[in-house]
């Protein structure tokens, strides 16, 4: 043990000098000490000299370095696969009764020299052993990414891994991380590795969404192992009744079959289809024959109208690439047609109206009444003067003939995005003839996409831009002649796609609707068995900030109408979340409710929850996994019925050894409690001799 100061240590001779002067000046003269027995004069001088001497040093913060051995014993870590997987064989019941006992008997041998740490995995880590094989999922590179957060720069002397090296979540666990290579893993196969003749659903392929009256394609995938010459029969339900079959012969004895359905979408809602393999006689099990797929029917397909001055190829190229999205209808419209009816529409696309000819007052009236988004094609049959008191952001100075121009892309454009295919087409595409004007003034709320390139010069007049500065969106496209757009993307891809994606997003930007609701509650559509299901919720005031004072409750329906209990959202932050837990597969309905500033507020909704069945799509252990493991890492790979033989080579192994070693420690002096003691002792010792004596 050593002493050091934070100031200089001569510094503590200036304490002790201190104390004598102190102690000699207060006591060498003091006359009301004159009939008090010198030798207690001089008890209470080495009080008052300690004291002051005492203080002085504390002042000068005093360190203590002490040091002391310590001695780790080597971990060893059990880990223990917990997926359901581990069952499928003929000595599941051995895994269930008396596996345990072994594995446990193992883990209080090795607690003798060694500190055990046990962990379970599947599709999460406990830290702890179980032996009830529920888990949905194996994610060993979780388990490995767990281990190195636990014990990473500690005595990590070996991990004994128990399962049937199955997994079907995350990566593969002898590349998952570095850490993996710096131990001993000892392996202990469990499970069975005999092929097994079976069936199983591989996957089942679907679009999560389907438009009311509308086909949509189920594609099913089948595993077939060792039932070669056997018919595969393959059928889609709905509520019991069979909508679709399909028979195929399997041809070898490890089979990928593809079997492709086309199902009609006859109700709107969430739907529950069920895709089963028929069961045959000697397959190992049929837990893996069937899956249920969950798909929402929409019946909101989205209309749009196009009103035309008079017929254009432009128009023709716009409904083309319009309608190759299904969630779309366009009906096309001439100006002088037009009778009313504007408030079953989406979106407006006014091609080159207001026109010179006029007759668009009705339609201008409805569509400001129903404030419908609108996009303008702006050409030669125009009324540039009626176009610009529309306020769309753009106004024509001096609009006088026509002139060429070709697109380019704003880099600063930022209302959606484009992919790559559609930026690649635009400096291909030929120039389209657009209002010749002195200018082309835009508000600060116009968002420009495409740019003016005139020849060669690049210039800041707007093609095609969108102003959603006002309370119904609006877009306009300056030009005539975007039909050549689309022959030009077919002569260099042979195909329209970059075309129809560049319509496409337009449509979609002008088309959604924004939702001006001030209650929102939002959940996913699907979650998996194993999954918490996890709300959030919005509460917006009268200038739609986020504010969350008031209570949020929800209550949860079942398929039968059975309600959950009523839980109440949690506040995060200025919203709400809500964490309901984890449900058994099937629909469940919910709605929120909450009042805020006198209004009552309401909003239902959906989602499902899908039975989990991976473990069951693979039944045949992976001890090649396990072996590669312990090989890499210098250790063994050992059978269900080995645990003495872990024991032995664990204990042989002189890499797993105890560390010893010397931890150094800085104690400040002023923290010890006796030293406390020591002061108030000596003025309590002080003060009570100058009162006896009567020095006070």
């Amino acid at each position: 043990m050593e002493i050091t100061f934070t100031y200089p240590s001569w510094l503590v001779l200036i304490c002790i000098f201190a104390g004598v002067l102190y102690s000699a000046l207060f006591y060498r003269k003091d006359k009301a000490l004159n009939e008090t027995p010198q030798w207690l004069i001089y008890v209470m001088a080495l009080a008052r000299f300690m004291i002051i001497s005492l203080i002085g040093v504390l002042l000068l913060k005093p360190l203590v370095e002490s040091e002391d051995q310590k001695v780790e014993k080597p971990i060893v870590v059990i880990a223990q696969d917990n997926s359901e997987s581990v069952l499928f064989n003929k000595d599941s019941t051995f895994y269930r009764n008396e596996f345990p006992e072994k594995l446990l008997s193992l883990k209080e041998a090795l607690s003798i020299d060694y500190q055990v740490e046990v962990l379970s995995y599947g599709d999460q880590v406990s830290d702890s052993l179980f032996f009830d094989f529920t888990d949905k999922q194996t994610d060993l590179s979780m388990l490995m990414d767990e281990i190195e957060a636990k014990y990473f720069g500690r005595n990590l002397g070996a991990v004994i891994l128990s399962g049937d090296g199955l997994y079907n979540k995350g990566l593969n666990p002898l590349y998952a991380n570095q850490f993996v290579e710096s131990t001993t893993f000892y392996t202990v196969a469990l499970g069975d590795t005999n092929k097994k003749k079976d069936l199983a659903i591989a996957n089942v392929a679907h679009n999560k969404l389907a438009y009311l009256g509308n086909d949509f394609p189920i594609e099913v995938v089948v595993n077939a192992d060792y039932l070669k010459g056997q018919e595969l029969e393959v059928s889609i339900l709905k509520n019991g009744k069979e909508l679709a079959v399909q028979q195929k012969q399997i041809t070898a004895d490890n089979e990928v079959i593809t079997l492709p359905f086309k199902i009609e979408a006859d109700k709107a809602g969430k739907q529950l289809y069920t895709v089963k393999v028929k069961g045959l006689g000697d397959e190992f099990t049929l837990l893996n024959n069937e899956q249920e797929v969950f798909i929402e029917v929409l019946d909101n397909k989205q209309e749009i109208l196009i009103v035309t001055a008079a017929p254009h190829p432009d128009v023709a190229a716009i409904k083309y690439a319009i309608e190759k999205n299904i969630n779309y209808k366009v009906t096309v419209e001439n100006i002088l047609d037009y009778a009313g009816g504007m408030e079953q529409f989406n979106l407006v696309i006014l091609h080159q109206v207001p026109s010179l000819n006029g007759g668009e007052q009705k339609l201008m009236k409805d569509i400001k009444k129903e404030k419908i988004p609108v996009l303008y094609f702006v050409g030669g049959q125009s009324n540039y003067a009626a176009f610009n008191q529309l306020k769309t952001g753009l106004s024509l100075i001096g609009p006088n003939g026509s002139t060429d121009a070709k697109p380019t892309f704003n880099p600063g454009f930022s209302n959606f995005t484009l992919e790559d295919n559609i930026k690649d087409i635009l400096p291909n595409l030929p120039p389209v003839q657009i209002p010749f004007a002195n200018d082309y003034q835009v508000t600060n709320a116009v968002n420009v996409m495409l740019y003016q390139k005139i020849g060669n010069t690049t210039t800041n007049f707007p093609l095609i831009g969108f102003n959603a500065g006002t309370d119904q969106k609006v877009g306009f496209v300056l030009g005539e002649g975007i039909w050549r757009w689309k022959f030009q993307d077919y002569i260099k891809n042979n195909n329209n796609l970059g075309f129809e994606s560049l319509i496409s997003k337009i449509i979609q930007y002008l088309a959604v609707k924004e939702d001006k609701s001030k209650f929102r509650v939002y959940a996913e559509s699907e979650y998996l068995e194993n999954e918490k299901v996890i709300l959030n919720a919005e509460l917006y005031n009268d200038i739609y900030e986020l504010v969350n004072e008031a209570e949020v409750n929800l209550v949860i329906t079942d398929e039968k109408g059975e309600e959950f209990p009523t839980k109440t959202f949690a506040k995060a932050g200025q919203s709400y979340r809500l964490d309901a837990g984890v449900f058994m597969p099937g629909k469940y309905a919910y709605k929120a409710k909450t009042s805020y500033n006198g209004e009552n507020y309401e909003v239902e909704g959906e989602f499902v929850v899908k039975a989990l069945k991976v473990e069951y799509l693979n039944t045949v252990a992976d001890h090649q996994l396990l072996y590669s493991l312990a090989e890499k890492t210098g250790g063994k790979m050992y059978s269900k019925d080995d645990f003495e033989q872990i024991l032995n080579d664990i204990e042989k192994n002189n890499k797993i050894a105890s560390i010893s070693y010397v931890n150094q420690t800085l104690t400040d002096v002023i923290k010890w409690g006796w030293i406390l003691i020591l002061l108030i002792a000596l003025l309590s010792l002080e003060w009570f001799l100058r009162k006896r004596y009567g020095a006070y």
